[in-house]
């Protein structure tokens, strides 16, 4: 199931994490967060970003 892990840190920058999701699912699930705080300073796409819909299913399918 896919799930957003948000890290605030003591001087008070935020980062967002996307898990569980591939693709533009990525940004689907944290759009909404990143419009209520504001101005994105960067963004770093792990590797499930850029897998098809098709390649993650099969990969949680067989255990990965």
């Amino acid at each position: 199931m896919p799930e957003v892990e948000i890290v605030i840190t003591p001087e008070g920058v935020v980062t967002v994490e996307a898990k569980g999701a591939v693709g533009a699912g990525c940004l689907d699930l944290t759009r909404a967060i990143e419009q209520a705080l504001g101005e994105v300073e960067s963004r770093e796409c792990k590797v499930e970003f850029y897998e098809s819909v098709a390649e993650g299913e099969q990969i949680r399918q067989q255990g990965g």
